[in-house]
């Protein structure tokens, strides 16, 4: 509507919003039709906006809101930031900040692969083993997905952004103390522990904010920022390399530190917030939350009681074992198995993020049109075969790459996928977050205890190492199939 005390100056577009269909009686979680479509005269908008009589129409397909049965149609307005998921939209500033993050925290976790050898042979020769020293890497990886729940209570005291700025100076002290450790349990706790805890920081301030801010492309969006696992493996792993080939690893973890800090640091200009934190929240803003995709309170009715909620927390646990395993293992199996110089046998982590990084846009491009747990679950069972077949047969060089090159394709779908699948079960707004960090805490201990468990066993046999790996992906894939036939028993349907 027009207003009145501001016509004569400041003529306002009318948006004249069009129910173009009934509410259905089956609705998504999150509560809205997944292909809400909008139309909007903005030419004549731009043409017309100094005439006091210009309106400009906004056809929404929109359902009710499935946690209130007896509600209204969720009414979508053009200053809402679900008017258009175009490029105006202020959530691709919270994606690029997600990206950054992603980039920095996975990329110099993905790389561990490369330290790892130094660590062993150099510099603690014969003060530990293969078994031990892999925790290292591993409680970086599981504390930086782990502690979702409590920072939930930092980040509703001090705010994402402030959050993120204290895990960007964590990260960077973490490895920089790690540069001057002389014993074991000093790079334990600084470049496992500290870096870990910097990296969590990070992560939780910004791993649900896309989702915030998406309906009809969130799969895709979620798919892009989480790219950056992918660009950093990518890059951090030979860079690494590199680094400590010229500089010496003591110098290198130094440099790596600054980078992380620049990244870092940006991602904290560019966070947006849809939902703040409860505490500092307005009223108005309160009242528009409540109203706005909102969860039953009642504990009978709870989400997170539900059975496709708990079978989401097991595929949660089972997946990492699928696709960080195989890529902590990449530059290890390439070298003992295979011969492999350590540049050619870090070049393979490189190859397999470099397939990843198709595999996120791609799947997150595919589950907005299939729907996400059909992708999640096709792309986990497919990943799962590749993995007991290909890589327990890949006895050259050129079976392992393309094997390197095929689980990179399709092993890291989660990472994009499972902030919507949860949008799905939990919906939007209450649980969202808590559900997204309970998540990441199944996959941190799944993470904890895969890489050090399969290099047991690889000591043992690669053959029982790389068929349990395909196993407990098998069982991923088991729980997302269940849980697409809990939600909807319909075979063809798009969830």
């Amino acid at each position: 509507m027009t207003n009145p005390q501001n016509e004569s100056n400041n003529p306002a577009i009318e948006h004249q919003l069009t129910r173009t269909e009934e509410i259905a009686s089956s609705t998504p979680a999150d509560g809205f039709s997944s292909a809400a479509t909008f139309v909007d005269a903005s030419d004549n908008h731009h043409r017309n906006a100094e005439e006091p009589d210009a309106k400009a129409t906004v056809t929404l397909h929109t359902e009710s809101n499935i946690d209130n049965p007896t509600s209204q149609p969720l009414v979508t307005t053009g200053d809402d930031p679900y008017y258009t998921e175009g490029w105006r939209n202020p959530g691709w500033l919270a994606g690029g900040s997600l990206f950054l993050v992603t980039t920095g925290t996975f990329g110099m976790m993905m790389s561990w692969g490369t330290f790892q050898p130094v660590y062993l042979e150099k510099v603690y020769p014969g003060q530990t083993d293969a078994f031990h020293i892999a925790f290292v890497g591993t409680i970086g990886h599981a504390l930086s997905s782990s502690l979702g729940i409590p920072l939930s209570l930092v980040i509703n005291k001090i705010g994402h952004r402030n959050t993120l700025a204290i895990g960007a100076v964590l990260c960077r002290l973490g490895l920089f103390l790690a540069s001057i450790a002389t014993q074991l349990w000093q790079t334990f706790i600084t470049h496992g522990f500290i870096f870990g805890l910097g990296a969590s920081f990070c992560f939780s301030a910004s791993f649900m904010l896309p989702s915030q801010w998406f309906v009809r492309q969130r799969a895709l969006v979620n798919g892009l920022a989480n790219t950056g696992a992918a660009v950093g493996g990518l890059c951090f792993s030979p860079l690494s390399e590199y680094l400590m080939q010229t500089l010496g690893y003591r110098n290198a973890l130094r440099v790596l530190g600054a980078i992380l800090f620049g990244l870092f640091a940006l991602a904290t200009v560019l966070v947006r917030v849809r939902y703040p934190p409860s505490s500092s929240s307005s009223d108005k803003q309160q009242r528009d939350n409540n109203n706005y995709g909102s969860i039953s309170t009642r504990a009978s009715s709870s989400p997170l009681l539900s059975i496709p909620f708990a079978l989401s927390m097991a595929f949660s646990l089972l997946a990492p074992f699928g696709y960080i395993v195989p890529f902590h293992f990449m530059p290890t199996y390439a070298m003992v198995e295979l011969g492999c110089s350590p540049s050619v046998a870090s070049t393979m982590v490189s190859v397999g993020m470099a397939a990843n990084i198709v595999c996120r846009i791609a799947l997150g491009f595919i589950g907005d049109r299939l729907g996400q747990i059909n992708t999640l679950f096709i792309a986990t069972f497919v990943s799962a075969i590749f993995t007991t077949t290909m890589w327990q047969n890949a006895h050259t060089l050129a079976t392992y790459a393309a094997y390197v090159f095929l689980i990179g394709l399709t092993s890291g779908a989660y990472f994009g996928l499972i902030p919507s699948v949860l949008a799905r079960i939990v919906g939007m707004k209450q649980y969202l977050y808590i559900s997204g960090s309970m998540a990441w805490m199944f996959m941190a201990i799944g993470t904890l205890l895969g890489t050090p468990f399969f290099g047991r066993l690889a000591e043992i046999s690669w053959t029982c190492a790389i068929q349990f790996a395909g196993a407990t992906s098998l069982a991923a894939a088991a729980c997302m199939f269940a849980i697409r036939f809990l939600l909807d028993k319909r075979l063809l349907s798009k969830l």
